[in-house]
């Protein structure tokens, strides 16, 4: 990997991750700071955390009879 294979990864590929994750935890109550750091530092995996969580969490809430409201 060379110099500008490591600069696309930082300037493109990190932010997207990030935001991505972050958007996915505010939907299902998660708090902004902690998502969006750990979307820079472990991109693309935390998005997948991020999706699974989410998961859990509705299924979490469906067997208890909650609603979103």
């Amino acid at each position: 990997m060379d110099f500008s294979d490591l600069l696309f990864l930082l300037i493109l590929v990190c932010p997207l991750s990030a935001l991505m994750t972050v958007y996915i935890a505010h939907m299902y109550g998660r708090r902004f700071w902690p998502w969006l750091l750990f979307g820079f530092c472990v991109p693309l995996v935390s998005t997948f955390i991020a999706i699974v969580l989410g998961i859990r969490e509705a299924r979490r809430r469906e067997a208890n009879g909650e609603t979103n409201d």
